[in-house]
């Protein structure tokens, strides 16, 4: 039997994520889904739209504030999401998409002396 040796443990979860990038023709797209599982470093998600693998999405969900990578936690957690495997989900048109994710640009201020 073999072990699962990721880093982080999988949570079956069916959370809302608002997902934007280009599809495998270049096609920009935003669909709204949900996930079918999360970790800390990232999610697999259905999608309507077939991406490619290696390519990077816009990814807002309300991510439970101890899996964030954020700074500042947030209700709604942004980040980018870099593609990781693409698979056919059964259903025409569907697909199961791993992302990892990716530090968010994190604006930090100093004040001026």
């Amino acid at each position: 039997m073999l072990e699962d040796q990721r880093r982080q443990k999988r949570v079956d979860a069916n959370i809302p994520v608002r997902v934007k990038g280009a599809d495998v023709e270049g096609k920009r797209f935003e669909e709204v889904t949900k996930s079918v599982n999360v970790t800390s470093d990232g999610a697999s998600l259905l999608l309507k739209h077939c991406v490619k693998s290696g390519s990077m999405l816009e990814l807002s969900l309300p991510l439970p504030r101890g899996m964030q990578k954020s700074v500042v936690p947030r209700a709604v957690y942004e980040t980018i999401g870099l593609v990781t495997r693409v698979e056919v989900a059964g259903a025409p048109e569907r697909f199961k998409v791993a992302v990892k994710f990716r530090a968010a640009h994190i604006k930090q201020y100093r004040t001026e002396s």
